[in-house]
C-alpha cells in the first residue's frame, strides 16, 4: 500500500508507504464487564499519575493483608483448604518476585492491587478469582495504608528514640559546661550546655508519645471487610480478621472506614510536622551558634561543606536543610488536609493524591531524624568561647545577682532596680558562674537535670 504526499521541490510526486499501525493487545481490566475496551491512553496516564510508583513500595502490605482475607474466606467456607494453600502460595510467589525486583507495576496495571489479583488468576485460574470475594479495592487501599502506616510510624519512632537517648549522652558529657541563654535574640541568663541539649531530648520525647498516641489509638484500627463503603452481605468476622492481620481493634462503621482516609494518614503527618519543629529549633540553634561571630560549637569535617570559591568556608548545610524542609512536611500535611475537605461520604478516586505528600513527609521525617542524629555526633562545645562570652557580658548575671540580695532580704523589685541601674559594676569569675549553675537544683535546674529520669523514661518508650 502506498500515500501520495506533497509534491517534491522538482514538481515531481513523491510516494511514500503508508505505515500500518501495530494494534496493541487490550489489557482487559478486573472492572471490563462483557467487552474489553480501549481504555484512552491519555486517560489511562492521568488516572494513574504518580500513583503506581507509590504502590510499588506498599506490596508487601497488600500481599499481607490479602493473606489474611483469604484466610478469613476459607474460615467462612468460601474456599477450601486447598484453594487457601493455592492463594498463599500465590502470594509467597509475587513476594519472591517482588524481592528479586521483577514484579514492577506498569502503567496498564492501575495498581497494586489489580496486578496481584491479575498474577493469582493467571496462575491459578478460578481460585484466583474468588479471593477478591466480599471486598473492594476501595478497603484494600485503606487496609494496605494502614499497615504501612503502621510500619513506617514504628520506624520513626525508633529513630526519634535514637535521637533522644542520643541528646541525653550528649547533655550528660557535658552538662555543665557553661554557655549563655537567650531571650529576644539577647543574652538573658547563664545556662550550661547540657540544659539546652536536655530540652530538645524532652522535647522529642514529647513528640514520640504523640505518634504513639496516634498510631495506638486511631491508626491501629482495621478497615478491611467494610467493602464499598455500605459492607458486604456477609456474616464475615472482622474482628476475627484484624486479629489476623496483627490489628489491635477493628474501625466500626464501613462509612466512617472510607471518611477516614485523609484523616488518620493527616493526623500521622501532624506527629511528623511536630517532630520536624524539633529538628528546626535545633537546627536554627546549630547554624546561629556556630557562625564565625559565636563560635560556641566545633563542626566536625565529615558533616561540614566548602564552597566552589572561597577557601576557608565550613558550612553546616544539613541543618540548613533540616530548617528547610520543615515547612515542607508542614505543607504536605496541610495539602493532605485540602484533598479531604467538601467532599460527600463514601470513596472518592482523588483520595490517592494523599500519597504523594504522605510519602514525602515520612521520608522528609526520617531522613531529617537519620542527619540530625549525626550532628549531634559530631559537634562539642568551644569551652572557652563561650566562657569568654559569658565574661565579656556582664549584663548576663543581673538576675542573679539580684536573688542574691533578695536572699539577704531585700524585695526583689528594690534589687531589679538597685542591679538595673548598675549593670556596669557587675563583676564575675568563672567560679562564679559554676556556682550559680550548681545552685539551680529545682527540677529541670541546670544543677538538677534529671537525665537519667529522662534516659529511663525514653528506653520504656522502646519496649
Amino acid at each position: 500500500m502506498s500515500n501520495i504526499s506533497n509534491q517534491s521541490t522538482s514538481g515531481k510526486i513523491r510516494i511514500t508507504p503508508l505505515k500500518i499501525e501495530k494494534k496493541e493487545t487490550i489489557k482487559k481490566k478486573i472492572w471490563f464487564k462483557k467487552d474489553a475496551v480501549q481504555l484512552n491512553k491519555i486517560v489511562e496516564q492521568y488516572n494513574a499519575g504518580e500513583d503506581i510508583l507509590y504502590d510499588q513500595e506498599m506490596i508487601p502490605d497488600d500481599v499481607w493483608c490479602s493473606r489474611c482475607y483469604a484466610r478469613m474466606l476459607e474460615r467462612h467456607n468460601l474456599i477450601t483448604k486447598d484453594e487457601l494453600a493455592q492463594l498463599e502460595t500465590g502470594l509467597d510467589e509475587i513476594l519472591e518476585l517482588y524481592e528479586k525486583g521483577e514484579f514492577v507495576l506498569r502503567l496498564e496495571d492501575e495498581d497494586c492491587h489489580t496486578k496481584i489479583e491479575d498474577y493469582l488468576i493467571e496462575r491459578l485460574g478460578d481460585t484466583g478469582k474468588k479471593i477478591h470475594t466480599g471486598r473492594s479495592r476501595n478497603d484494600q487501599v485503606l487496609v494496605m495504608m494502614r499497615w504501612f502506616l503502621k510500619r513506617k510510624a514504628s520506624a520513626i519512632n525508633k529513630k526519634t528514640l535514637d535521637l533522644a537517648l542520643k541528646c541525653v549522652e550528649f547533655a550528660k558529657k557535658y552538662e555543665m559546661v557553661a554557655m549563655p541563654g537567650y531571650t529576644h535574640m539577647q543574652k538573658a541568663m547563664p545556662t550550661t550546655v547540657g540544659t539546652w541539649m536536655g530540652a530538645f531530648a524532652e522535647s522529642l520525647m514529647d513528640d514520640v508519645k504523640l505518634l504513639n498516641m496516634i498510631c495506638d489509638e486511631i491508626v491501629d484500627q482495621n478497615p478491611l471487610g467494610s467493602g464499598a463503603g455500605y459492607g458486604s452481605p456477609f456474616d464475615f468476622d472482622r474482628d476475627s480478621l484484624s486479629k489476623e492481620i496483627g490489628f489491635k481493634k477493628t474501625q466500626n462503621n464501613v462509612i466512617y472506614c472510607h471518611n477516614s482516609r485523609g484523616k488518620i494518614e493527616g493526623l500521622v503527618l501532624e506527629a511528623c510536622c511536630q517532630i520536624m519543629l524539633t529538628l528546626n529549633r535545633m537546627a536554627s540553634d546549630m547554624l546561629f551558634f556556630t557562625t564565625q561571630e559565636f563560635q560556641f560549637f566545633n563542626i566536625h569535617d565529615s558533616i561540614a561543606t566548602g564552597s566552589s570559591i572561597m577557601p576557608q568556608k565550613k558550612n553546616l548545610d544539613v541543618a540548613e536543610l533540616i530548617r528547610g524542609r520543615t515547612p515542607t512536611v508542614l505543607s504536605c500535611r496541610n495539602e493532605m488536609t485540602m484533598n479531604i475537605m467538601n467532599k460527600i461520604s463514601g470513596y472518592h478516586r482523588d483520595g490517592q493524591e494523599i500519597k504523594r505528600p504522605l510519602f514525602l513527609g515520612l521520608k522528609y521525617t526520617e531522613t531529617s531524624l537519620d542527619a540530625m542524629g549525626e550532628i549531634v555526633s559530631n559537634i562539642s562545645p568551644n569551652k572557652e568561647v563561650l566562657t569568654k562570652s559569658m565574661l565579656d557580658c556582664p549584663g548576663l548575671f543581673a538576675a542573679h545577682k539580684a536573688f542574691a540580695k533578695v536572699k539577704e532580704g531585700m524585695t526583689f523589685r528594690d534589687a531589679y532596680r538597685e542591679i538595673g541601674s548598675n549593670i556596669s559594676q557587675i563583676d564575675v569569675s568563672e567560679k562564679d558562674i559554676e556556682g550559680w549553675l550548681e545552685m539551680s537544683v529545682h527540677q529541670g535546674g541546670t544543677g538538677n537535670l534529671g537525665l537519667d529520669k529522662i534516659e529511663k523514661e525514653l528506653r520504656s518508650l522502646m519496649k
